[in-house]
């Protein structure tokens, strides 16, 4: 399941996934947000001093900082475990020389696979007498090194308890949905009051409701890149009409003498004002469609990293936030919106007689319309600013209505 070889894992995931976006350098004690987006605990740090708020910088969530502030958010384990290895990896190419994890000082000469700690032959010794690693997996640097290319090395073979931290998790209670150890259902977690399960059992079993989220997630990421795609296309045929009417107007101009030419401009800027705020809104809405695509594909790619090489206990210690994720994505709503209220221009072929080059027609039935503003009186030779308002069609009403 989450135990995948670190062979394996080095092929299938890029080294880029270990990136901090605000640094953009390897996370150095990274720290998980519930949008499930990881970044460096000093990144995060220094956000919150600079806008006195945790607001995710990808997705822009914002959320409550814990008591404790930045330090008590999550830790992302998963990703921690990911970095070593491809520490080890880049330590191996290079030739360098793993020193010891105990002292500090000495050549290692062993490796613990369960601490994952490289030790020293004194370091390795004291290591084998104490009681709560007596019992530990631990081999030398040569069969490490031989075991990782044959045989599945795990990216963490036992997780220990965070309170009882020489016990190695083995329970999850779902009354508080936890992993827990031997001590912690006996103290915390008593029965009958929790409810335990072996945590390998508990992690199957949510590791199938996953997939089948993740599957519907996959779904909407799809939907979402569609519909982006659609209102890229929209603003390109705006700007393209735009353009159109506007070498229309230029043709018609050509063929008058000088005379029209501040006529020519009127409509020219009349035109572009039209289409000015249609061409923003269409850019706003590729904007918003690229942050809900990413925010999705953002989600999918980590859960489905976390469910190919995480650990039951990785894997159940975001599953709140997991779900409530998912949940919050499938239901974005990544419908483009429709504007087909285009602005024609019709050239006038009386120019001479009546000065105008042509007009810009709307979709807009005038039937439909409200108009404001209309003057009591009117001299012949005068002019008047009229309001007019469109009817919004019921259809539309009724979409408006529903969002």
């Amino acid at each position: 399941m989450a135990a995948a070889p670190e062979r394996k894992v080095l092929e299938e995931i890029s080294e880029d996934f270990l990136y901090c976006t605000i640094c953009q350098e390897k996370f150095k004690s990274p720290k998980i947000l519930p949008c499930l987006h990881t970044f460096c605990e000093q990144c995060l740090v220094t956000l919150v001093e600079k806008t006195g708020s945790l607001n995710c910088p990808e997705c822009r969530q914002q959320y409550q900082l814990p008591v404790g502030g930045v330090p008590a958010i999550k830790g992302n384990f998963f990703m921690s475990n990911l970095i070593e290895i491809f520490t080890q990896r880049q330590q191996s190419i290079q030739g360098t020389e793993n020193k010891c994890e105990g002292c500090q000082q000495n050549t290692a000469t062993h490796r613990c696979v369960e601490c994952r700690y490289y030790l020293c032959n004194t370091c390795f010794t004291t290591h084998r007498n104490l009681p709560f690693t007596r019992k530990h997996q631990v081999m030398t640097i040569g069969e490490y090194e031989t075991a990782k290319s044959t045989s599945p090395i795990p990216l963490q073979a036992v997780e220990y308890c965070n309170i009882h931290t020489q016990n190695e998790v083995k329970f999850y209670c779902e009354t508080c949905q936890v992993p827990v150890c031997t001590d912690c259902t006996t103290v915390k977690h008593r029965i009958p009051e929790h409810v335990h399960r072996d945590l390998k059992d508990a992690a199957d079993e949510y590791l199938t409701e996953l997939k089948a989220m993740v599957d519907k997630l996959k779904v909407k990421e799809q939907e979402a890149e569609k519909n982006k795609t659609l209102a890229k296309q929209m603003q390109t045929d705006l700007t393209e009409q735009c353009s159109r009417e506007e070498r229309k107007v230029r043709m018609k101009a050509e063929e008058i003498i000088k005379k029209i030419k501040r006529e020519e401009q009127r409509l020219i800027d009349e035109l572009k004002n039209n289409y000015k705020m249609k061409i923003k809104n269409a850019a706003a809405d590729i904007d918003e469609m690229e942050l809900k695509h990413g925010n999705i594909k953002s989600a999918a790619s980590y859960i489905e990293t976390l469910m190919q090489h995480g650990n039951a206990a990785q894997l159940l210690s975001t599953k709140d936030d997991v779900g409530t994720r998912i949940k919050q994505l499938i239901e974005i709503d990544t419908v483009a919106k429709d504007d087909n209220d285009d602005f024609i221009f019709r050239p006038n072929d009386e120019f001479c007689e009546h000065g105008i080059l042509g007009t810009l027609e709307s979709d807009v039935c005038m039937s439909k319309c409200t108009v404001e503003n209309i003057p009591k009186q009117l001299w012949k030779g005068d002019s008047a600013d009229l309001l007019i308002t469109p009817e919004i069609p019921l259809e539309n009403k009724l979409s408006q209505n529903n969002q």
